[in-house]
């Protein structure tokens, strides 16, 4: 059930920070198909770059976990 449950949280770690760093790199390349738009450039650029971030930070630690998980694999928590 413990390795069920760290499975689950592994992959459901990475679709999320997958779907973040997509999300973000569609709203940074969407001010480059509408650069007539400038009120709002400032807000994709903005908000594009929160979800680039947010989505490599959420990945990298499922990665962590992930590694961590497979080299001590006697830890008693979700987290090492």
């Amino acid at each position: 059930m413990k390795t069920a449950l760290r499975v689950a949280a592994l992959v459901l770690t990475a679709i999320i920070g997958l779907w973040a760093l997509g999300h973000g790199i569609a709203l940074a390349g969407a001010v480059r198909i509408n650069p007539e738009e400038h009120e709002n450039m400032l807000r994709y650029l903005v908000e594009g770059s929160v979800f680039i971030a947010g989505g490599v930070s959420v990945l990298s630690l499922a990665i962590q976990q992930l590694y961590c998980w497979r080299t001590h694999r006697k830890g008693s928590g979700l987290l090492c």
